[in-house]
């Protein structure tokens, strides 16, 4: 497959500069655009592109779990907020792990402060995208983002257990004031990218996890959804499909950089993997308890303020 690459590829599919071709298979097409979940700009650059094009398939940066998105308002983000206790933390932890439901905790808690300045609930470009499709006679809407559960577990996986502990730690200090400057760079990228920047440098391996293998797996969802699409009245037996992606401005590059390649993305799944457990060492397992009684202690504190 080769990468077409124009910043306004045509005036009349849509005036967005961060909207991007690809070919595909039977010189089927995939109008890849960047958005800012924050954004009605994006929404509105969305909206224009699909009536437009009139796609048959449109791929959207969720997964299952996250699909709860396509019915999000700003009354439920902030009630979620709110609504969070110890008693529900507590039940995310136990259903996950410490790192997984703090950063979830976090993450709500950051998406309802945004909510309640601008107005705006996350994500208004994927429901627009989804209304949109749904206005069109055989369009499908398919999730193409990599599980939210397999993302973290894998991202938390790829640390060693005492970068597990720093990591908790750094969830549990981070600051969720925001400034006007962190809400002005917040209607330009995804806020989970962002975090993800913020800690890249002292994690890359979270973020290889968080940012690159999602790139790789939405190349691979956006690859699958624009194979040719059977149809018996045309020579061949096939028609070339045309493709809409929205995903978060920051995964672009790496979709586009992920597209001429062939790349296997069935590692990614656990039972794919092969799992070595090395046993620790007797001064190995005093050290991570006693580091981990110091984390679950200021852990507990943070849970005490909860209530």
């Amino acid at each position: 497959m080769s990468e077409v690459y124009q910043e306004n590829p045509n005036e009349t599919v849509s005036s967005s500069t961060n909207l991007f071709v690809l070919d595909g298979p039977l010189n089927g097409k995939v109008y890849l655009i960047g958005t800012a979940h924050f954004s009605l700009e994006s929404q509105r650059e969305v909206k224009n592109l699909i009536q437009n094009v009139k796609p048959n398939r449109v791929v959207l940066e969720l997964c299952q779990a996250r699909s709860g998105i396509l019915n999000l308002d700003e009354e439920t983000i902030i009630k979620d907020a709110k609504d969070m206790n110890y008693s529900k933390l507590r039940k995310l932890i136990k259903e996950t792990s410490i790192a997984h439901g703090l950063l979830q905790y976090l993450m709500v808690n950051l998406y309802a402060k945004v909510t309640e300045e601008l107005g705006i609930a996350p994500g208004g470009e994927f429901r627009v995208a989804n209304n949109e499709a749904k206005k069109l006679d055989g369009c499908s809407v398919i999730l193409g983002d990599m599980p939210i559960k397999l993302t973290l577990n894998r991202g938390f996986n790829s640390l060693p257990w005492y970068r597990k502990l720093r990591l908790a730690w750094c969830l549990l200090t981070t600051d969720t004031n925001l400034t006007k400057e962190d809400i002005e760079e917040l209607k330009k990228h995804d806020m989970l990218e962002t975090l993800v920047k913020e800690f890249g440098d002292t994690f890359p391996e979270f973020k290889r996890v968080l940012i690159d293998e999602r790139d790789m797996y939405l190349a691979h969802s956006l690859k699958q959804a624009c194979q040719p699409i059977p149809n018996d009245f045309v020579s061949g037996g096939f028609s070339p499909a045309c493709v809409v992606g929205v995903v978060g401005l920051g995964h672009c590059k790496g979709i586009k950089e992920n597209w001429p390649n062939n790349t296997d993305i069935s590692y990614l799944f656990p039972e794919n993997r092969k799992i070595i457990i090395k046993p620790l060492k007797k001064y190995g397992k005093l050290i991570k308890f006693g580091m981990l009684f110091g984390v679950i202690s200021v852990f507990g504190y943070q849970l005490f303020r909860l209530k």
